[in-house]
C-alpha cells in the first residue's frame, strides 16, 4: 500500500489571513484503527478545536504544547477521522506557507499526512521609494510627485489612511495641507474606504528637511498594517517658501484599489 492509499478523502483551507480561521481533516479507512495521532504544527498557530476526539482527550491549553498535540486512541469517538480548526496568531512581514503533520501511530509503523497552507495578506509598496527637492539661486525642481502604490500581497488592502512624517532642521518649517474629497464614482474604488487625502507642501525659510509618505491600512478581517515608505530629501539653500503638490497612482498588481489620479 503506497503511503497514502489508505486515505479516503483530506481537506486543509487552502488560504487565510492572518488569525482567520483554518479547518482541516483527513479521513481514513476505519479499518486501520492508529494507536495515537500526533499533530505536528508551527508555534505561531493557535489550535482552537480538535474534531472527533473527546472532551477528555483534549488538551486544556493546546497553545502551551509548542506545536505537538497527542491524542490516544481511545478518545476517538468516530473510527476513521480526525480534525482541528485554528488561525494564524501573527502578523507576517511576508505571505507564508504554513505546514501540518499528522502522525498516525500502528503496531508496526507511522504514516504521515502533510498539509499545508498559505497565510496570506495585502503587502502595500511604493513602486518608487526616494525623491528629492533642490532649490538654490540656480533654480529649483518643484514638480508634482508621482506616487505609485502596488499590491505584491494576495489579499486585498483596505481602509488607506495616508500618513506623513516631516523632519526638518529649525530654519525651515514644513507643512501639511490636506482636505478630504468624497469620491463620487464608486466603480473607481474596490476598498471600502470613500475618501481620500489630496494634500500639499508649504516650505518655508532654508536648510534641509525630509518627509516620509506612507499608507496605514488593513485586510478585510480587520488586520491593521503599515506601507513601505516613499522618502522626499529636502534642500533649501537660499530662504523662501515653495509649494509642492503631489499625485498618487494608487494602483496594485493583481487587484486594483484606485484607477485614479488623486
Amino acid at each position: 500500500m503506497s503511503s497514502e492509499e489508505w486515505i479516503v478523502e483530506k481537506h486543509i483551507s487552502k488560504k487565510a489571513l492572518p488569525k482567520e480561521n483554518i479547518i482541516s481533516w483527513v479521513k481514513w479507512n476505519p479499518d486501520l484503527v492508529p494507536n495515537k495521532i500526533t499533530l505536528k504544527y508551527d508555534p505561531d498557530i493557535i489550535v482552537t478545536k480538535i474534531l472527533n476526539v473527546s472532551e477528555e482527550g483534549i488538551p486544556k491549553n493546546p497553545e502551551e504544547d509548542g506545536g505537538i498535540i497527542t491524542i490516544s486512541k481511545e478518545h476517538l469517538q468516530i473510527p476513521g477521522f480526525f480534525g482541528f480548526t485554528c488561525f494564524y496568531n501573527e502578523i507576517p512581514e511576508e505571505e507564508k506557507t504554513i505546514n501540518y503533520v499528522i502522525e498516525f501511530a500502528f503496531e508496526n509503523e507511522i504514516k504521515k499526512v502533510e498539509q499545508t497552507n498559505k497565510v496570506i495578506r495585502p503587502i502595500l509598496e511604493f513602486e518608487k521609494t526616494d525623491y528629492t527637492l533642490v532649490s538654490s539661486q540656480f533654480g529649483s525642481n518643484v514638480t508634482p510627485l508621482d506616487f505609485k502604490l502596488i499590491n505584491k500581497g494576495t489579499a486585498r488592502p483596505d481602509k488607506l489612511r495616508p500618513f506623513v512624517e516631516v523632519s526638518n532642521t529649525p530654519d525651515m518649517e514644513i507643512k501639511i495641507q490636506t482636505k478630504i474629497d468624497e469620491i463620487k464614482d464608486e466603480s473607481l474604488v474596490l476598498v471600502k474606504s470613500n475618501k481620500i487625502s489630496v494634500p500639499k507642501f508649504m516650505i518655508s525659510g532654508m536648510g534641509y528637511g525630509m518627509v516620509s509618505f506612507g499608507f496605514e491600512y488593513q485586510d478585510t478581517l480587520g488586520n491593521s498594517y503599515k506601507s513601505s515608505l516613499a522618502n522626499l530629501a529636502i534642500q533649501i539653500e537660499e530662504k523662501q517658501t515653495l509649494q509642492v503638490p503631489y499625485t498618487e497612482n494608487i494602483s496594485t498588481t493583481p487587484i486594483p484599489l484606485l484607477e485614479a489620479i488623486m
